[in-house]
C-alpha cells in the first residue's frame, strides 16, 4: 500500500537552495564540477533521504556521485536499458515511482540492498539527455509536485552548466590541438594590421624568415627579406587577395640575415569591418626549403623515368598484336625477364642508397621520414616485379615441406586485420593434414591476396571461410591434376560473386573490376602461376549473388616430419675485413654496391666486365671474395665464377642477378637477387665466406 504524498520539510528553503545551486552551476567549468555541485546541494533542495548523479557513458549509466543516508550505487555502471536512470534518459522524461516493488522498471537485485522504497528521476539535457539526477526516500508514496518541480529545475540548470562545460572543454582542446599542430608542422603564425601596417609574428615565424626569434620583426623588415625577384609577385598576390576577399596562397624565396636563400610558404585570409574596410591579413608560414630541393631532385629523376617509361611503352605497344594472338600468360612470361632485369637494376641503387642513408641517420626527423617513405615505395615496386614473375611462372621458388595447418593458423590474425571487423573469418582445417610441397612465402602471399579479393567482394560484411584438407586426384580430375595426393586449400566468401564474363577473365593478368587505384589485377594470376609451377592447379567457381570459391591444389610432400631450425636473433650486419673484387657493367649499381661493401669493412676493387675482372684477379693475389653481376656482355657471372675459381681455387664467389630465373648457375653457388639492401648483401657474403672452398662454385 502506498503512503500519503511525501511533503517537503521546508518548501521555501528548497527554492532558495535551488537558486543558490543554479548560481554555483553557472560558474562551473567541467563535468566534474557540475557533478560535485549536484552532490552537495541536490539532497537539501528536494528534501530527499538520498540523491544520485548518473552520467551517460557509451550505452551505460555510470553512477558518478551520491549523497544518501545509506549506500546506493556510487562508482557502478549498469546497461542503459536496464536501469531507471537509463529509462528517463532514453524517454526524455521524469520518472516518479511511488513504490519500487510495484514497478517493472526497477531492477530488483540492484535495489534490494538499499533503503530506497520510492524515487523520482529527472533527465539532464535536451534534446539528447547526457545525465540524470535521482531523489530517493525510504518510504513509499508520491513526492510533492513542488519537489519534482525543483528536481526538474535543478536538472535544467545542470544541463546548461554541462553544455557550457563541454563547450569550454572543446575550445580548450581545439586551442591545444592548434598549438600542437603548429608546433608539429613548424608553422609560424603572423598577422598584419592593414591600416597601420603593424606586423605581429610568432617566434617560429621569425625563425622561418631567418630572423632572431627574440627580436621584433617589422613589416618593412619582412618586405626587405623577400627575394628581390619574388617581391613584386608576392605583394601583387597579397593585394589581390585583400581586394577580392580571396585566400592568399604563396610560395616564395626569402633572404635570411646571414644572406642564405630559403623557401617559405604562406597561407592567409583577410578580414574586414562591417562597411567592407580591410582590417587584417592573418595566416601561417612554413619553411619549405627542403621540400623545394627534393622536388627539384624528383623532377630530374622524373625526366629520366619518363624517358625509360616511354621507351618501355613503345616496346610494349609493338608486342600488343602478338599478345592478342597467343596465350597472355606465356607472352607476358617472355617479357617479364627483361622487364625484371631493367627494373631491378634501376631499383638496386635506389634501395641501396636509401638504405645507407637510413642506416647512417642522414638529416633530421623530416628527412628520415622522407627516406623511409621512399624506401617503402621502392619496396612496393620490388614486390610488384615479384608478382609479375609469379603469375608468369618465372619467380624462383624455394619449395620445401610446409605445414599448411600451422601456416593458416599463424596467418589468421593478419587475415582478420586485413578483412576488417565486418567480415567473420572461419578456418576449417582437417586433422592430421600431411605436409605440402610448396614455397611458404608464396603461399602466404597467395592466401592474403585471395582474402583481400574476398573482402572487396563483401562491402556490407559476410563470412570468409579458409579450408584445408587432403584430396586424392585420380584419372580425369576436374582440375586436370596428375594422379596423386594433394593438399586442397579453398577460400570461399559470401560476397557479390561474378558473372560469366568476369569469371572467364578472372585469372588474366591486370584484369580487375575494382576500379583505378584499388588493385593490380595480379592476385589470382599470381596464385594460378604459383599452383602451376608447383605441379598443382587452381579452380574458380562463382555466381552473381552466390559468392566465390577459389580452390588451390598443392602436392603432398614426401617429407613426413617438418624440421624446425632455430631462428637466430636479429643483429647488425657483420663487419668483415679483406678485399672484394666487385664486377658489374651498370655504373650506378656498381657504385652503390661498392659503398655497401666499403661500409661492411672491405677494401673494394671494381671492374666493369668479366675480362677486366680476371686481369685484376691476376694482379691482386690478396682478393678474398668475388662479387659479380650475372648478366653482362661477353662473359656472364657464372662463366666468370668458373674462370676465377679455376685460377684461384680457394676464392669465394657471390653472384648477383637482376633476373629471377637466371640460368647457368650451379645450385651450390651463392646467389643474391636484385634489388637488395646492405643487410641482404652482408648475410649472403657471410654464407659464401663460410662455405668450403671446393663448394663455392
Amino acid at each position: 500500500m502506498i503512503d500519503t504524498i511525501i511533503e517537503p520539510s521546508d518548501p521555501e528553503a528548497g527554492w532558495s537552495r535551488l537558486a543558490a545551486a543554479s548560481e554555483r552551476l553557472a560558474t562551473t567549468r567541467s563535468l566534474g564540477e557540475v557533478v560535485a555541485v549536484l552532490r552537495e546541494t541536490a539532497r537539501a533542495i528536494v528534501g530527499a533521504e538520498g540523491i544520485a548523479v548518473v552520467v551517460r557513458e557509451a550505452g551505460t549509466c555510470f553512477y558518478a556521485a551520491e549523497d544518501a543516508v545509506g549506500p546506493l550505487w556510487a562508482g557502478k555502471r549498469f546497461p542503459i536499458e536496464s536501469c531507471v536512470s537509463g529509462w528517463a534518459m532514453l524517454h526524455q522524461e521524469t520518472v516518479v515511482i511511488p513504490d519500487i516493488r510495484t514497478d517493472d522498471r526497477i531492477p530488483r537485485d540492484a535495489y534490494s540492498p538499499t533503503f530506497v522504497r520510492s524515487l523520482a528521476m529527472a533527465a539532464i539535457g535536451r534534446p539528447e539527455p547526457i545525465a540524470a539526477i535521482g531523489a530517493y526516500w525510504s518510504r513509499t508514496g508520491e513526492p510533492d509536485p513542488a519537489v519534482v518541480a525543483r528536481l526538474e529545475a535543478l536538472a535544467r540548470s545542470a544541463a546548461i552548466a554541462i553544455e557550457n562545460a563541454r563547450l569550454l572543454a572543446s575550445i580548450r582542446e581545439s586551442d591545444r590541438q592548434r598549438e600542437m599542430a603548429l608546433a608539429a608542422g613548424r608553422m609560424g603564425v603572423w598577422s598584419l594590421d592593414l591600416p597601420s601596417r603593424a606586423l605581429k609574428t610568432s617566434a617560429m615565424c621569425r625563425i622561418t624568415f631567418g630572423r632572431d626569434p627574440d627580436q621584433d620583426f617589422s613589416f618593412a623588415e619582412l618586405r626587405a627579406a623577400i627575394h628581390p625577384d619574388d617581391r613584386e609577385r608576392v605583394f601583387a598576390t597579397i593585394w589581390e587577395s585583400i581586394a577580392n576577399a580571396n585566400d592568399c596562397d604563396l610560395e616564395h624565396r626569402v633572404v635570411t640575415a646571414a644572406g642564405e636563400t630559403c623557401w617559405v610558404a604562406i597561407r592567409a585570409q583577410p578580414t574586414y569591418a562591417a562597411d567592407g574596410t580591410p582590417l587584417m591579413l592573418a595566416g601561417v608560414s612554413v619553411d619549405i626549403t627542403a621540400r623545394q630541393r627534393m622536388e627539384e631532385a624528383l623532377r630530374d629523376s622524373a625526366a629520366t623515368l619518363e624517358h625509360l617509361v616511354a621507351e618501355r611503352t613503345r616496346e610494349l605497344i609493338k608486342t600488343q598484336e602478338a599478345l592478342r594472338q597467343s596465350q597472355k600468360l606465356e607472352a607476358m612470361g617472355q617479357l617479364t625477364g627483361g622487364v625484371a632485369h631493367d627494373f631491378n637494376n634501376l631499383l638496386t641503387p635506389i634501395i641501396g642508397s636509401l638504405d645507407l642513408l637510413q642506416r647512417r641517420a642522414v638529416g633530421g626527423a623530416r628527412e628520415q621520414r622522407l627516406i623511409s617513405g621512399a624506401i617503402e615505395s621502392a619496396d612496393r615496386a620490388k614486390t610488384l616485379v615479384q608478382r609479375l614473375l609469379a603469375f608468369a611462372r618465372r619467380q624462383p621458388l624455394n619449395p620445401g615441406a610446409i605445414d599448411v595447418a600451422t601456416l593458416l593458423i599463424e596467418m589468421s590474425t593478419l587475415i582478420g586485420t586485413t578483412i576488417g571487423p565486418q567480415i567473420s573469418l572461419r578456418l576449417d582445417i582437417a586433422e592430421d593434414l600431411p605436409l605440402a610441397h610448396a614455397d611458404a612465402n608464396q603461399v602466404e602471399m597467395a592466401i592474403l591476396n585471395l582474402a583481400v579479393n574476398a573482402r572487396d567482394a563483401m562491402p556490407e560484411g559476410g563470412t570468409l571461410t579458409i579450408a584445408a584438407k587432403l584430396d586424392s586426384a585420380g584419372r580425369d580430375h576436374r582440375a586436370g591434376l596428375s594422379e596423386g595426393q594433394y593438399i586442397l586449400l579453398s577460400v570461399a566468401d559470401t560476397g557479390t560473386g561474378m558473372d560469366e564474363t568476369t569469371r572467364a577473365r578472372a585469372i588474366e593478368p591486370f584484369f580487375s573490376t575494382k576500379g583505378v587505384g584499388r588493385g593490380t589485377g595480379l592476385g589470382l594470376s599470381m596464385a594460378h602461376g604459383l599452383a602451376l609451377q608447383l605441379g598443382g592447379a587452381l579452380a574458380l567457381d562463382s555466381a552473381v549473388g552466390a559468392g566465390t570459391l577459389i580452390e588451390l591444389w598443392l602436392p603432398v610432400s614426401n617429407v613426413a616430419v617438418l624440421a624446425v631450425a632455430a631462428v637466430p636473433a636479429e643483429a647488425a650486419p657483420h663487419r668483415h675485413s679483406g678485399t672484394a673484387l666487385l664486377v658489374d657493367d651498370e655504373n650506378l649499381v656498381r657504385a652503390t654496391t661498392a659503398d655497401m661493401l666499403t661500409d661492411l669493412g672491405f677494401t673494394v676493387i671494381e671492374a666493369r666486365s668479366g675480362e677486366e675482372a680476371l686481369a685484376l684477379l691476376d694482379a691482386n693475389p690478396d682478393i678474398d671474395i668475388l662479387v659479380t653481376d650475372h648478366v653482362m656482355p661477353h662473359m656472364t657471372g657464372a662463366e666468370l665464377a668458373r674462370a676465377a675459381t679455376a685460377r684461384r681455387p680457394g676464392l669465394r664467389v657471390l653472384v648477383v642477378s637482376g633476373y629471377s630465373d637466371a640460368g647457368g648457375l650451379s645450385p651450390d653457388l651463392p646467389r643474391l637477387e636484385k634489388p637488395f639492401r646492405q643487410a641482404d648483401l652482408a648475410l649472403h657474403i657471410a654464407a659464401a665466406m663460410q662455405m668450403p672452398a671446393a663448394a663455392s662454385v
